[in-house]
């Protein structure tokens, strides 16, 4: 029982009203309903909704016109959306991926810029001073800036990389239920499961 209302308490509703499918589809995309691109003010609005709630298991409540009811288009709709999350999920992940990269090339850099210059200076493998100070001149500050960029890139990388990334993932597992409204009145709902929505027309 207890199990059963944590789980209750850690789901969060993201709620949406549309009038019709074009306030989840692109006005400018003349293709048809299942090959048109998702409304980039659909697409806000549902984030600026989950970041209003912001935490646990998502069901996205999507409110519509009873004359809207479609099952095939509503399983359409909740494909199309989770695909679009999913497929900024594994963008966000290379973005993580490719700053991590990055900030290791740039550490690699500056350590090996200041190793170098410590071996130089230690065995005296320039045979003049002048030559010595103009190498230091070039590779310390490139040594530190190297070091700090890189442990920057490694160790500070932005808060909110990691909370749009998780933003999208949750979206992509999330639950949808289309809810009908008829003269301003609940009349019925339709919960779309993981396995409706992968039977596609």
């Amino acid at each position: 029982m207890a199990d059963t209302e944590q789980r209750l308490r850690d789901i969060n509703e993201v709620s949406i009203a549309i009038d019709t499918w074009d306030d989840i589809f692109s006005d400018f995309d003349p293709r048809p309903l299942n090959e048109r691109e998702l409304s980039e003010d659909f697409i806000s609005e549902l984030k600026k909704r989950y970041r209003e709630t912001q935490a646990g298991n998502i069901i996205v409540s999507i409110y519509e016109p009873i004359s809207l009811k479609d099952g095939n288009a509503e399983k359409m709709v909740v494909h199309r959306i989770k695909k679009f999350f999913k497929y900024q999920y594994l963008q966000g992940l290379k973005d993580i991926r490719r700053i991590r990269v990055r900030g290791g090339i740039f550490l690699f850099a500056g350590i090996s810029s200041l190793t170098i210059l410590t071996l130089v200076n230690h065995y005296n493998i320039l045979i003049t001073k002048l030559a010595n100070e103009i190498l230091g001149i070039a590779l310390m500050p490139l040594g530190w800036f190297g070091i700090w960029e890189g442990f920057s890139k490694l160790v500070d990388t932005s808060p909110k990389v990691f909370q749009d990334n998780e933003l999208f993932d949750k979206l992509s597992k999330a639950e949808f239920r289309f809810i009908y409204i008829e003269n301003g009145t609940i009349k019925e709902e339709n919960k779309i499961s993981a396995k409706e929505e992968n039977k596609l027309i």
